[in-house]
């Protein structure tokens, strides 16, 4: 009964052993990381857009809107959400800008917010010259 016990218990440990092993020689290639990056990222910028933007729709329509209907994006810097039959509303459309909040809420044909400097593509600012 001893010896069955001193078996399982020595064949615990080399597992325990080799899983350290497998566990500590295992590394995340530069493009592993980088994939994780992006869906992080991109998963922030999502969460986001739908929090920001379902709250400013709700505002205008008075119903809560769940899934979009449609997504567009690079969805790294910005992501563009759109609802149909939203309430009163036959489509809303809302583009969610990283860091800089919504830059376009559009209910139907009525434009409620829309900031084309917030795209993304602003021109950089000039560095002053060096005397």
């Amino acid at each position: 009964m001893e010896s069955q016990a001193v078996k399982a218990g020595l064949a615990f440990a080399v597992l325990m052993i080799v899983g350290f092993i497998l566990v500590g020689t295992t590394r995340e290639t530069p493009q592993e990381k980088m994939q994780g990056a992006f869906l992080q990222t991109s998963n922030m910028l999502a969460t986001l857009a739908l929090k920001k933007c379902g709250e400013a729709v709700k505002a205008e329509t008075g119903s809560e809107p769940y899934t979009p209907s449609q997504t567009d994006g690079d969805h790294m810097s910005h992501v563009t959400l759109i609802w149909e039959n939203i309430g009163s509303a036959k489509r809303a459309e809302c583009r969610y800008v990283m860091d800089q909040g919504i830059s376009l809420l559009q209910i139907d044909d009525r434009k409620v917010i829309e900031n084309t400097a917030a795209t993304g593509t602003a021109a950089p600012a000039q560095k002053p010259a060096h005397h």
